[in-house]
């Protein structure tokens, strides 16, 4: 395994983003007493390693949601307890198989070879991908892990500083969203980016886009308690405007007043509309 390490910013006091080569964002946030990791990536290269250079408080996990670019570094972590939400944590068998069916296997590293791929170029194109394979574990093919429950409005007290947990479905039925209202950041995983992705639905049904609308709302509901996303891709930290942009989009989709259209861009490929910073791929196939 070659040298090359996380991309650490520090985007406040005791919180910095671990970046997995532009692939994907964790964030490390430290308390009095403890750390929270927030996401591990794809597990390429040595997060952990990255993680101990910050902080050598007793760690815990939580993982906004069980998609393997947010919870394929676990194996690195299982020493720790490990939150996500229960309706994402039980159906982690189901995610593999979905996984398979985007990326052609169930091999972790074959999935993370395919993400390499086909993400490197765009996300992080001053990087040679073979740098990148080089940083793939030569026997971490499993993937599965024991979980606590990460319910909704659950606190995690870090010692004089509490994150507090927000479920925020639509990505996946169990995402989660986590404030910290001490560093005004809110950390939004997949709920809310550049590029928000729904899978297609069977007719396109739009209840995809029902339940994110209400999630946008949730959020929005609150955006004084946050001034920035911690973003689980894309940017480091973004603008909580687009929260309200993704709220008057979906709110557009689902009265007529927006339509979207057939594109492929990149990895995407589906139906897409775009309001201000919000970018929804609504009925994706990819």
């Amino acid at each position: 395994m070659n040298g090359l390490k996380h991309f650490v910013t520090e985007i406040a006091p005791k919180t910095w983003c671990l970046s997995e080569f532009n692939l994907v964002n964790t964030f490390l946030i430290e308390g009095e007493d403890k750390a929270v990791l927030i996401d591990t990536g794809c597990g390429i290269g040595n997060l952990y390693k990255s993680v101990r250079e910050l902080t050598d408080k007793p760690l815990v996990v939580l993982l906004t949601h069980a998609h393997f670019d947010h919870d394929g570094g676990i194996e690195q972590f299982k020493d720790f307890p490990i939150y996500i939400n229960e309706n994402d944590g039980k159906n982690q068998s189901a995610n593999m198989e979905n996984m398979k069916a985007l990326f052609g296997t169930a091999n972790l590293n074959e999935a993370r070879r395919f993400y390499i791929k086909t993400r490197g170029p765009i996300r992080c194109p001053e990087i040679d991908l073979e740098e990148l394979y080089s940083l793939i574990p030569e026997d971490s093919t499993e993937h599965n892990y024991e979980y606590i429950p990460l319910e909704d409005g659950m606190d995690i007290d870090l010692g004089n500083r509490i994150l507090h947990a927000i479920h925020t479905p639509g990505h996946t039925d169990g995402e989660m969203c986590i404030l910290d209202e001490q560093s005004r950041v809110l950390f939004s995983g997949d709920t809310a980016n550049k590029g928000i992705i729904l899978m297609r639905q069977p007719d396109n049904d739009t209840r995809l886009i029902k339940i994110c609308m209400n999630t946008m709302k949730k959020l929005w509901d609150i955006e004084d308690k946050y001034d920035v996303l911690g973003a689980g891709h894309d940017a480091v930290t973004m603008s909580k405007q687009i929260i309200k942009d993704y709220l008057d989009l979906t709110a557009g989709l689902l009265d007529g007043t927006i339509t979207g259209k057939y594109e492929e861009s990149g990895f995407r490929k589906g139906d897409v509309a775009r309001l201000g910073l919000a970018e929804l791929w609504y009925q994706c196939d990819a």
